[in-house]
């Protein structure tokens, strides 16, 4: 074990941007798990657009909705295993019309979760 200061540094480093990660995975959980309850209201697909990240292709959607004559964005993200995937994604979302939830205490927070689209939107998005 060695006592040079630089890198303990990095080390310290390295443990909070594990903590960090870890500790956002965990509220991202929290919140789409008590999401379900939340109230639901219809928004539109505003952007998607499908890159490779790392070992997986990542679509990038991005939507608008309105709570009582406020309206708000959000975004989320979705994985594929393929470039092929990515762009089938992209292309069932773009222009969609999607059911939205939304915190009751603060309509700014939002979650789209693909249950609730199977339900609207049975044939495009039955087994994805």
């Amino acid at each position: 074990m060695t006592h040079d200061p630089m890198s303990w540094a990095g080390l310290a480093r390295e443990a909070i941007a594990f903590a960090v990660a870890a500790s956002t995975g965990i509220a991202v959980w929290l919140r789409k798990r008590s999401s379900r309850y939340w109230p639901i209201t219809f928004g539109k697909v505003e952007h998607a657009s499908s890159f490779e990240g790392g070992f997986n292709w990542l679509t990038d959607i991005s939507y608008s909705y309105s709570v009582e004559k406020d309206f708000y964005s959000g975004q989320f993200q979705l994985r594929s295993r393929g470039e092929q995937k990515a762009n089938e994604q992209e292309l069932r979302w773009k222009g969609r019309n999607i059911g939205i939830r939304y915190s009751p205490r603060d309509p700014k927070i939002s979650v789209v979760r693909v249950e609730d689209q199977a339900a609207l939107h049975r044939e495009e998005f039955r087994g994805h």
